[in-house]
């Protein structure tokens, strides 16, 4: 994965959420006008947030779910195979290799473009979304995919008020769905 693409995005998040360099109570506003602004979701686990997309897409298509019997760890991540070439990546806010206990800070959705099964993409996109929070509509999902794909690898993000927004980056080969995750 070409973690270059997607530390832009992470670098202004995380400048967005501690107020870079800013006193106390200049954070505490930033991060409420930012609340206010992007809506927020609670903390969740890796564990957990992997659940809530297994749920979503055996309830609501045939596709195969993300399982352990298929992930990997790799540079601090959790890689979980879903199918030839489409992968779901789930990225800590800090790794100790319990699923259980890591705090998600974002997940993506990793697809190389010569895959077999890269037309079932959008679909695990919008699972991945609708997991991060339910109350999210399939037209907000539509125009969230829409609004991030049309600036891709520009680093900035599509959002809705409602605690996530999307990236879209891809090159040649590849191209990633990042779903950042905006929390209390």
């Amino acid at each position: 994965m070409n973690i270059k693409r997607i530390m832009p995005v992470i670098l202004i998040m995380i400048l967005v959420l501690t107020g870079c360099g800013k006193s106390d109570n200049e954070t505490k506003d930033n991060s409420q006008v930012t609340q206010e602004n992007h809506g927020w979701v609670e903390e969740e686990t890796v564990e957990l947030l992997v659940a809530k997309f297994n749920t979503e897409v055996v309830d609501n298509s045939s596709l195969n779910p993300a399982s352990t019997d298929y992930l990997t760890e790799s540079n601090n991540e959790y890689w979980y195979g879903l199918i030839e070439g489409i992968y779901l990546v789930a990225v800590p806010e800090k790794y100790t290799g319990d699923k259980a206990a890591d705090v998600v800070k974002y997940t993506l959705l990793y697809v190389y473009k010569t895959g077999e099964y890269e037309s079932d993409a959008i679909s695990y996109a919008k699972h991945l979304i609708k997991a991060n929070n339910n109350q999210i509509t399939d037209s907000e999902i539509d125009t969230l995919l829409k609004e991030a794909k049309a600036k891709p690898n520009s680093g900035d993000v599509a959002n809705n008020g409602k605690g996530i927004s999307v990236g879209y980056t891809e090159n040649e080969e590849k191209y990633q769905y990042q779903v950042l995750r905006l929390y209390k």
